[in-house]
């Protein structure tokens, strides 16, 4: 396996996505260790370790890099050996010398000084089981199937990519997603959330679809032109559903937004602030039609 792939691209590019400029004032609660890692099964865990500060240092609220910090990472309570920092675009990361595991617990303590102590944990979450992806050129209509697992709560995000052959391989034409909505023809279980609007990405429950086999069309923005097509589904956990939703404007909108301070996005790292959360992407990639 690479040891940077592009779903580990795109995970550090969402971490990254909390780190852009405010000028609303919010009260400060003090400097804390703010940690942040999306922890995907079957690729190195990338953990993100920076210190808080005011956001009415407008101008400037890149949050300093703690590249002395003593990171210790367990899974399912045996410690694994010590992540290593390493620059990746200009932006420091732990990495873990192993890959994630399906279904395992994981425990990231961070420790610097003069900073509190910080602890976060989070398991992985099973690949979303989606087959039989369509779709045809010059149509704006993208078919999926995905089955709900009865026995377990789940949380998804749906996202889905242009595509091409780059030696035998399907990969996305870029980073950027294509912009669709759920058809309100045929999604009825998710009727009241299906508005005008086009996004890159939807987050959903399985609250209305819970144990069932169900058929997704996702209406595009524009008319399909690409020779190949991937849809994206991800298994989430609760802390990763909470923390995607929360940060939703910011990541896709580009918005200047309050909630871009740490202190108000969903956070379940003890005495600090940020994320540590389990994903799981599933894949298909297809000729488009």
């Amino acid at each position: 396996m690479r040891p940077y792939s592009l779903y580990a691209i795109l995970l550090i590019i969402v971490m990254a996505a909390c780190e852009k400029e405010s000028r609303i004032d919010i009260p400060y609660d003090g400097d804390k260790v703010v940690l942040n890692s999306l922890i995907q099964p079957d690729s190195l865990m990338y953990i993100r370790v920076t210190k808080s500060k005011p956001v009415k240092e407008s101008g400037n609220l890149r949050f300093p890099e703690l590249a002395g910090a003593v990171v210790t990472l367990q899974e399912d309570g045996t410690t694994l050996p010590a992540p290593r920092w390493t620059v990746i675009n200009g932006k420091g990361y732990y990495v873990s010398q192993g890959v994630a595991k399906v279904g395992a617990r994981y425990t990231v303590n961070v420790s610097y000084t003069g900073l509190a102590s910080v602890v976060a944990v989070d398991s992985t979450p099973a690949r979303p089981a989606i087959q039989n992806a369509f779709a045809q050129k010059t149509s704006n209509r993208v078919r999926f199937s995905l089955k709900d697992n009865a026995a377990e709560k789940n949380y998804y995000r749906i996202r889905v990519y242009n595509a091409d052959t780059v030696n035998g391989v399907i990969v996305p034409l870029k980073q950027d997603t294509v912009k669709f909505r759920l058809d309100p023809s045929y999604n009825n279980n998710f009727i009241d959330i299906i508005g005008n609007a086009y996004y890159s990405e939807v987050l959903l429950t399985d609250e209305r679809i819970n144990g069932k086999d169900v058929l997704f069309v996702l209406q595009t923005s524009k008319e399909i032109t690409a020779s190949h097509m991937i849809v994206e589904v991800s298994g989430l956990t609760r802390g990763a559903f909470k923390y995607l939703d929360g940060t939703y404007s910011q990541r896709l909108e580009d918005r200047l937004d309050f909630s871009i301070d740490p202190v108000n996005i969903f956070s379940n790292v003890e005495n600090g602030y940020g994320i540590v959360a389990g994903v799981n992407a599933g894949r298909l990639s297809f000729s488009v039609e």
